[in-house]
Parts: C-alpha cells; sequence; structure tokens
C-alpha cells in the first residue's frame, strides 16, 4: 500500500461447498492489503446466516450449493443485506445460468477456473458499483436514529427518459467513430439527464478499451431473453464508466456476434430506450440489415469522415443511399456530418482534401470539424477518461464538446441552430473533378 489515503478495506464473505476451493480463495485474497475474508459458509443457509451477521461487502458465491443453491441464497442476501454485492461462482456459463444470477441479485459472474487477477478486479469493481446503495442505506440508517419520519426505505420509481437515440457511424475504416461515440455520450450527462453508449459493433467493439471498463455481461446477455427484458435485468448487464455514463457493452468474442439477431439488437434497443434520455450508438463500418435498423431507430445519425479521398468517396456513396431509402422518414434528414481529424492548411499532406472542398462536393454542409490531436486521444484511451472530461477547454475535446451540445439543440429544438459565420464556408469548386471523379 502506498504511503498515501489508504482503501477502504473490502469486507468479502467466501461461500462454496468444498473446503479447500474455500481456503484456496482465502490465501489469494490474503495477498490484498484492501480486501479482508470476514467469514466462509459451506452451505447456502450458512451463508444467509453470516451474510447477516457480517454484513459483507462482497459476497462470493458458488451457484451450485447444498440445502439452498446459490441462486436463492444470493436472492435472501441480497434482500436482506442490500449492501452486499454477491458475484456468482460456476463452472456453468450458460445464459440461463446468468440470467437467473442477475435477476436473484447477483452483481458479476465468475466462471471457474478463476485467474487470481480476475478475482481482485471484480471484487473491486463490484465494491465501486455498490457506492451509491452504501450511501443510501447510510442516509436512511442516520434517518432512523434521529426518529426521522422519512427514514422509511423509499421504494424506487420506474425511470422514465425521453429515449433519444443518436447513431455514430462512418463507412470508413479508422475515422474515429468510438472516440466520437463515447465523448458524445460522456458530453451529455447532466445532473437530470441519464445517458446510456451501447456498443454495437458486435464483432469488434472497443468501447470497454476507451472507457477502461471490464464486465462478463454485454448485449448477447440481453439479445438471449429478449422475450423477458425488463429493467432490473438491464441494470445487472450495464456496466457504469466513472463519469456516471451507462455502457452496454459487445461481445467479449468475435463469434458471439453472429448469434445475435438484428430484430434482438431492435428489441433490446426498444426495451432501453424508456429508461434513458440519451442513447448513443457506436457502430461497424460496414452497411447492412443491421447497421440499416440502428438508422432507422435514430433521431440522429453522425455521419463521420476524414479528409482524405477514399473517406469522402465512400461517405458520397452512403449519402446516396440515405436519399434512396424511401421508407420515411427520410435517412438524409437525420444527417449531422462531423468531419474529423482534420489538420491547419499548413500541416496538410498529400491526400488531405480541404474541408471546403469536402462540403461542396457532398453538398452536405459539416456541422463539426474536429482537428487531430492523436497524442491527446491516446492519452484519453490509455486513461480510459474521455475527452470532453479530461480537456473540455481545449481542442479536440472542445470541439467533442460543442458536438454533443449542438446535437442536443437539434434534438430538442428538432431544428438545426443556425451555423457560426466562421463556419459558413464559401465553397470554390475548382480541382473537384480531378480529386473525386465525377462532376462533384
Amino acid at each position: 500500500m502506498s504511503s498515501g489515503t489508504p482503501r477502504e478495506v473490502i469486507k468479502v464473505l467466501i461461500v462454496d461447498d468444498i473446503p479447500d476451493t474455500r481456503e484456496n480463495i482465502r490465501k489469494l485474497l490474503a495477498f490484498e492489503a484492501d480486501i479482508q475474508v470476514v467469514g466462509m459458509a459451506g452451505t447456502g443457509r450458512e451463508a444467509v446466516r453470516l451474510a447477516t451477521e457480517t454484513r459483507p461487502d462482497v459476497v462470493l458465491m458458488d451457484i451450485n450449493m447444498p440445502d439452498m443453491d446459490g441462486i436463492t441464497a444470493t436472492k435472501a442476501i441480497s434482500t436482506a443485506v442490500r449492501t452486499a454485492a454477491v458475484v456468482i461462482m460456476s463452472v456453468q456459463s450458460e445464459p440461463g445460468y446468468l440470467r437467473q444470477a442477475m435477476l436473484a441479485g447477483a452483481r458479476d459472474y465468475l466462471t471457474k477456473p478463476i485467474a487470481s487477477e480476475e478475482l481482485y478486479a471484480t471484487i473491486r469493481r463490484v465494491y465501486e458499483r455498490n457506492e451509491p446503495i452504501r450511501q443510501q442505506e447510510a442516509m436512511l440508517g442516520a434517518a432512523a436514529v434521529g426518529h426521522v419520519e422519512t427514514a422509511q426505505r423509499p421504494v424506487a420509481a420506474k425511470q422514465v427518459g425521453a429515449g433519444h437515440v443518436i447513431v455514430v457511424y462512418s463507412p470508413q475504416g479508422g475515422a474515429g467513430v468510438t472516440t466520437i461515440a463515447t465523448n458524445i455520450a460522456a458530453a451529455l450527462i447532466r445532473p437530470e439527464t441519464r445517458v446510456l453508449l451501447i456498443d454495437c459493433n458486435l464483432q469488434f467493439g472497443d468501447v470497454d478499451a476507451f472507457l477502461n471498463l471490464q464486465s462478463q455481461s454485454n448485449i448477447s446477455d440481453l439479445t438471449k431473453v429478449v422475450s423477458d427484458l425488463d429493467q432490473e435485468l438491464i441494470d445487472n448487464v450495464l456496466v457504469t464508466h466513472g463519469s456516471g455514463l451507462k455502457v452496454l457493452m459487445a461481445p467479449s468474442h468475435p463469434e458471439a456476434a453472429y448469434d445475435i439477431t438484428t430484430e434482438a439488437v431492435r428489441q433490446v434497443i426498444g426495451a432501453v430506450t424508456p429508461l434513458y434520455d440519451y442513447i448513443v450508438i457506436d457502430t461497424p463500418v460496414q452497411y447492412d440489415d443491421l447497421t440499416l435498423k440502428l438508422f432507422e431507430l435514430a433521431e440522429k445519425i453522425v455521419l463521420v469522415a476524414v479528409p482524405t479521398i477514399p473517406s469522402v468517396r465512400n461517405t458520397r456513396k452512403m449519402l446516396e443511399i440515405f436519399d434512396n431509402v424511401e421508407k420515411p422518414p427520410k435517412l438524409s434528414d437525420k444527417i449531422v456530418f462531423v468531419l474529423n481529424r482534420t489538420v491547419s492548411e499548413k500541416e496538410r499532406g498529400r491526400g488531405t482534401v480541404p474541408a471546403e472542398s469536402i462540403a461542396a462536393h457532398l453538398k452536405k454542409d459539416v456541422a463539426m470539424s474536429i482537428p487531430l490531436d492523436e497524442r491527446a486521444v491516446l492519452t484519453s484511451v490509455n486513461q480510459g477518461v474521455p475527452l470532453v472530461a479530461k480537456q473540455k477547454s481545449r481542442s479536440p475535446g472542445r470541439e467533442l464538446a460543442d458536438l454533443a451540445e449542438l446535437l442536443r439543440k437539434m434534438i430538442e429544438t428538432d431544428e438545426p441552430p443556425a451555423q457560426p459565420a466562421e463556419q459558413q464556408m464559401q465553397r470554390s469548386k475548382s480541382g473537384l473533378r480531378a480529386l473525386f471523379g465525377g462532376t462533384g
């Protein structure tokens, strides 16, 4: 431990019917100064009794237990000790077990055998996630001591959100879609505004890497049970970033995407939309049935390009597709065109196209130009902190925050605000034919 402020000690109860397993876990946890084992139980009933007596912060619960199975014990402990975050341990990894565990109140799920680092990280993560519940219980306890009438535990009201869906997409790989999506979502957060970020790049999503998040729960857990979704189950699958942003992560393995249907994703989005004010969706490059459905669900589509000839050509193809989709409302009316990784005229290199030429060629105004700063973006990703939180007052964090505010105003007023005078560019068409081909 460092000489600075010590970490809070996390009290852990170990529940497993095999004595050797309990002892091995206890020995592993003994190496961590901020984790204290307060008890060990060999049956489900013993686990409930010890949890009530010791009031642990985290319970490591085996799913197969004598006299009372782990699922039943989890439900009993979650009711009796609200501050206890239960982590289910099992050799089984089927979705049915995961769903039962989450519905019973479990906060996470570990598959045996469990690596020591994964065990430590999970304990600390669920402990951190449970902080709001510990604070609420502390306030309720204080009120009870003071004989205050409001000490009675409030019944949580069902969330009701505005349900605005924003899809971020680019037909060009490496355009910075995830950077823009994560920063838009983080910038939209307000004290009274609930924001959810969904990673719909089902094969190679990396929102978790950009925000430094870890969880065994992801969108596939919801798509497998779309006919039985409720707020409790959804909340248990979502991950919370330090900023307060809620995140629904992509599957951890690419092959899992093959088992997820477009209709299942649509139903999941339909289920979460009433719970949040803004739902920001990160997307893959390919244009397919899934992305088309996401475009149809979106209130705004942030179409991202970079100032290169291949990117502009692909963007033009997508704009033509949007124009030809006749199903109302027209997809082209939802577009907010963003030019990412722009550079000054002095820094402009071979193959980089001026923003005014791009706007003229595409016949589409650039709603926001986001300057290139590879070092700032890389630092942001490595730290898991969005640019809008780390450097909101300077580029490119400033422009990303401005983009989020622009989208908010567009959605709330249902019309785009007037462009600043400096963005009303004179569009010279000279040289466009040579750059892009065609008449421009």
